[in-house]
């Protein structure tokens, strides 16, 4: 009966998928510095409220672009795409989108700067 509880728990745990991706600005040609983005999608943070009447949560996700790290809502849509944006005011904002097949763009304000490339996702 313990092993079957052990079990039940284990399979019960949490889906973090883990991302770990290299960008490059889609404008540069040649020599092009990368850009390494390091992030978490934890999918229990997306769970139905157990009471209709609870409050909005905000889904978070720790990020880290190079060597800066950031908190910022974690984005989880249909057909495997997620993502985060990061809302920072008159010093801009960052978004990114992951597609299942791991391509990525992030999109950097009020730079208007386009970083693409590829991810790769850990479970």
């Amino acid at each position: 009966m313990k092993l079957i509880a052990g079990l039940t728990c284990l399979l019960a745990t949490p889906a973090v998928a883990q991302f770990d991706c290299v960008l490059n600005d889609r404008s540069c040609v040649a020599n092009c510095a990368q850009t390494e983005v390091r992030f978490d999608i934890d999918e229990a943070q997306f769970a139905d409220p157990q009471d209709p009447n609870d409050p909005p949560r905000r889904q978070v996700t720790m990020v880290t672009q190079n060597n800066a790290t950031f908190a910022a809502t974690a984005i989880m849509m249909p057909h495997g795409v997620r993502g985060f944006h990061e809302d920072a005011g008159e010093l801009g904002s960052r978004l990114m989108i992951v597609q299942a097949d791991g391509a990525a763009r992030l999109t950097l304000q009020p730079d208007n700067v386009t970083l693409v490339g590829q991810c790769t996702q850990q479970r």
